[in-house]
């Protein structure tokens, strides 16, 4: 299911202590990140071997077979860390991303309505958070965008209204740029070209933004390489990079 959950977006909540696996995951080594924290098992590095192998799956390898592996893997990694550490609010929210990325993949509605159940419950406990905002503003936003608002709302409850709510919420609190910004801006092309000047204004703002790691370096990039044809009016072209540049765009 076609970017479902962009914010997907998401992935760049950062363990709460160091391990040498989050230490390479900052470092963009996600291989690395991925052996080192399933041998250190402990929360942190396996959160971050978590981590890892989505990052993988939604934005390196081209392999539909790879990417469900590795979402599968991925989802392994953080129940082992919440059974070390229940409630870790990391292992949460990406178990939840990753299952998005997976119903995203199978094109699997229950998958699609676990991922918004699991998000909830994070946001009754985080209302604030800007990242778990961000994932429901583009669960919502983007399940519009790949099914249409009838067959989304009717099949999933999606909401557009609800999803600019979301959204809207996030990139007012602190955390938001420049990861939830460009998801943001990715979802508004998605779902209309009308809305090309909010997503250039948006990622006018992300690309500002001063990246903690690689994958928010990843997101700095992407929103450059989308916002470039937005300055020069081709708002086709920016629809089309955005597309690309998404979770799991680059799959075959």
């Amino acid at each position: 299911m076609k970017h479902l959950v962009a914010v997907a977006l998401l992935l760049a909540a950062v363990p709460s202590f160091a391990s040498v696996a989050t230490d390479a995951f900052q470092a963009g080594r996600f291989a690395e990140a991925l052996s080192a924290g399933r041998k250190e098992n402990s929360a942190a590095g396996l959160v971050a071997a978590g981590r890892a192998g989505s990052t993988i799956a939604a934005f390196q390898t081209t392999d539909r077979k790879k990417a469900r592996d590795l979402l599968l893997a991925a989802e392994r990694d953080f129940d082992a860390a919440l059974a070390l550490q229940p409630g870790n609010p990391e292992a949460l929210l990406q178990k939840a991303i990753a299952i998005g990325y997976r119903a995203k993949l199978e094109n699997n509605i229950g998958l699609a309505k676990q991922a918004r159940k699991n998000f909830e419950a994070l946001l009754a406990k985080r209302p604030n958070d800007a990242l778990v905002l961000g994932a429901l503003g583009g669960w919502h936003g983007e399940s519009i965008a790949t099914l249409g608002k009838f067959i989304a709302g009717t099949a999933l409850g999606a909401n557009a209204k609800d999803g600019q709510r979301y959204y809207d919420k996030a990139v007012a609190s602190p955390g938001a740029d420049p990861v939830v910004t460009v998801f943001y801006a990715t979802t508004l092309l998605n779902l209309s070209a009308d809305n090309a000047p909010k997503a250039k204004a948006l990622l006018q703002r992300a690309v500002k933004a001063q990246p903690g790691d690689e994958f928010e370096r990843l997101m700095v990039q992407n929103g450059r390489a989308i916002l470039a044809p937005l300055e020069k009016g081709d708002v086709a072209a920016a629809q089309a990079t955005a597309k690309r540049l998404g979770p799991l765009g680059t799959l075959r």
